[in-house]
């Protein structure tokens, strides 16, 4: 997606069917050859998967998987996401092993003064031979670890400063960000740099408003290409110039609903101010344990509209 040209828009997948795992290379081999032979291959704005869907139909796409598969694909099943994101901490694997979700902020491991993760990792694969998972939330699994392994690797974390329990807040928990500058060039404002200090603001706003518990799904982008998925969060930020972001609201935890634009343009410093009447409201007004996102749906979506068709009223002496 690009700012002012409505040829790109963010889109939700459309389901083309079922198939069963031993059949899944097949499939992401037909889709990917798919997506190669009927891309646009003369404009990059243009050249994604979710536009030659838009464009030729879901049905189309589906058959034209199968005939590269060579076989069909079953009829969906019914499923429902009650949550996104990823599980922290020391669990289970289904062979009897265990692996250790750790959050890794905006996706960047690296040493600070405070946690020294990059060591610390290389240090436990070294010398534990874990597998290593890298998450679609920007996080990490460590895996098939033995139960004798848990505890020297839980003391091997602590002493570089990285908790296995309450590893951080529930937004940072949920919340993502693309790298933007200096690493990409497409990058109109800050975004990995600049998520974990605004992530800050949000929580003394939550904290103020007793609502610290709360899971907010955040996701934030230098450019509105998109990178960090912020049209599907509760929150959405999407830079517009350095400092400028667009705030979009109303996706919702499943992660199935896009959001909408709320305000075009917000500087870093009109963030607080922004949000305070809006958490305010939802705080007060949400029915039983209503998420943000849902709450923005039901009320500030149709108020949004309202504003939109209703003209001003003239003024009067």
């Amino acid at each position: 997606m690009s700012h002012n040209n409505p040829a790109t828009f963010p889109r939700i997948a459309d389901v083309l069917g079922f198939f069963r795992a031993e059949q899944l290379v097949d499939v992401a081999k037909a889709v990917l050859t798919a997506y190669r032979d009927s891309g646009d291959r003369t404009n990059r704005k243009h050249a994604r998967l979710k536009y030659i869907i838009a464009e030729r139909g879901a049905d189309w796409f589906r058959h034209e998987v199968e005939a590269r598969a060579g076989f069909k694909l079953e009829p969906a099943r019914a499923f429902h996401f009650e949550r996104q994101g990823d599980l922290f901490g020391w669990h289970r694997q289904t062979d009897g092993r265990w692996f250790l979700g750790l959050y890794v902020e905006t996706g960047r491991i690296k040493d600070t003064p405070e946690r020294q993760l990059k060591t610390a990792l290389r240090r436990i694969v070294t010398t534990f031979q874990t597998e290593v998972r890298l998450t679609p939330s920007q996080n990490l699994l460590l895996a098939g670890v033995a139960t004798d392994q848990k505890d020297a690797i839980t003391a091997e974390l602590g002493a570089h400063g990285i908790p296995v329990e309450n590893q951080a807040g529930a937004i940072r928990r949920a919340s993502m960000a693309c790298p933007s500058m200096p690493t990409c060039g497409l990058g109109l404002a800050e975004s990995e740099r600049a998520l974990p200090g605004i992530l800050t603001l949000i929580e003394g706003l939550l904290a103020e408003l007793s609502l610290s518990a709360e899971e907010i799904i955040i996701r934030m982008t230098g450019c509105p290409n998109g990178c960090a998925r912020p049209y599907l969060a509760e929150i959405g930020f999407v830079g517009r110039a350095p400092g400028k972001y667009s705030l979009y609201l109303g996706g919702n935890a499943g992660t199935t609903r896009l959001n909408q634009e709320y305000r075009a343009s917000v500087k870093v410093d009109e963030i607080v101010p922004v949000l305070r009447p809006l958490l305010t409201r939802w705080k007060n007004d949400r029915t039983g344990g209503e998420r943000l996102g849902d709450f923005c749906a039901r009320v500030i979506w149709p108020e949004q509209k309202i504003a939109l068709v209703t003209p001003a009223t003239p003024a009067t002496n």
